[in-house]
């Protein structure tokens, strides 16, 4: 009977990384030490702290489990000793090789002071391991199915490329692993949507330095272009894989045909993903943006005399600084410190990423 009765929906990932260990050999050491160094740089990682040691007699995964794994771009499993010796981590293996298979999923194997020639065959240098690995499969000889999935996940795992641990230098390979995970995911954690002229060089650019110390992937168009260029495929698709979009609303932003086509992107991935929208109204008021003599009643009558009152365009920028008006919004007031300003906006970013 196949484990994994229906497939995932390869675009919708809860986690970036899911770890697949076994409790007692590495919970306390390597896979511990990794899960955190993940975490610091904001790697969505699934670590299962509940259900790594009691759970080593049950023939099915838990749901939790089952649908975490699913979820994720990416499984590390960590190949420790006494990892064959858990039908949990047995479970999670051919659960994982499923969704390398169907999914695309990313698997990296790490080898945890065990050789793959070791995994491939189903013995082990230790001997207190063998001896556990034979009554291991003295209990389950009824399931004859599943020890056929689980050995062929142990051989079929050992063919992917992978990390072989030493007791030297484990915060080297870890940094390694973690580097990696980055360059692998496909997306940012924070789309920066504004307008050059005004904050470029002022607001927008100390936020995007506070947010980077902080471990966050930040999407900020370096090149600068505004006006009537049309927004490229490369910005919508940053929008589309941005977690949080953080949009600085300042005096001229309305003028900006490029920020008015990132800002309707931005609703609509609000609306169909249920991705998070900011909006900072920077040193101008919530109101402005429907009051025809402020600078934004101001710009859309300019962009109407230049496209047309009907154009499709002109509504959908009209919408989308209706819709921003409406969300919960943080102001910066003329005199007010801005560090402190980006401080708070960090912080809040931080709260939210642990929710996410």
């Amino acid at each position: 009977m196949a484990m994994m009765n229906e497939e995932v929906d390869g675009s919708s990932y809860k986690y970036d990384v899911f770890l697949s260990f076994r409790g007692e050999d590495t919970y306390c050491t390597f896979a511990g030490n990794l899960y955190h160094a993940l975490r610091n740089k904001k790697i969505k990682t699934f670590f299962p702290h509940d259900q790594i040691q009691n759970d080593d007699e049950e023939l099915q995964l838990s749901p939790s489990i089952l649908k975490a794994i699913q979820e994720s771009r990416i499984s590390i499993v960590v190949l420790s000793k006494n990892y064959a010796t858990s039908t949990r981590c047995l479970n999670e293996l051919v659960i994982i090789l499923q969704c390398m298979k169907m999914k695309n999923q990313l698997v990296w194997p790490i080898f945890y002071e065990v050789h793959s020639s070791d995994v491939k065959l189903q013995r082990c240098k230790y001997g207190s391991s063998s001896k556990a690995i034979l009554k291991f499969r003295e209990r389950f000889k009824d399931y004859p199915r599943r020890m056929w999935e689980w050995q062929q996940a142990l051989s079929q795992v050992t063919s992917i490329a992978g990390w072989n641990y030493g007791i030297k230098f484990e915060y080297e390979l870890i940094q390694k692993i973690v580097e990696l995970t980055v360059q692998s995911l496909p997306r940012y954690d924070v789309f920066l949507s504004f307008c050059g002229e005004d904050t470029r060089y002022s607001f927008t650019g100390f936020l995007y330095h506070a947010l980077r110390l902080e471990g966050f992937k930040i999407f900020m168009d370096d090149e600068g272009l505004e006006g009537g260029n049309q927004i490229s495929q490369t910005l919508l698709k940053a929008i589309e894989k941005s977690r949080l979009s953080i949009v600085v609303l300042s005096e001229n932003y309305g003028y900006s045909t490029w920020c008015l086509d990132e800002l309707v992107k931005i609703m609509e991935c609000k609306k169909t993903n249920n991705k998070l929208v900011w909006p900072l109204f920077y040193k101008i008021e919530q109101s402005d943006l429907s009051y025809k003599k402020s600078s934004y009643g101001k710009a859309m009558a300019a962009h109407e005399d230049r496209f047309g009152k009907e154009s499709e365009n002109v509504q959908k920028w009209r919408s989308a600084l209706s819709e921003v008006a409406l969300l919960k919004a943080d102001h910066i007031k003329e005199n007010e410190h801005e560090y402190e300003f980006i401080k708070k906006i960090v912080e809040r970013a931080n709260e939210a990423e642990n929710h996410m």
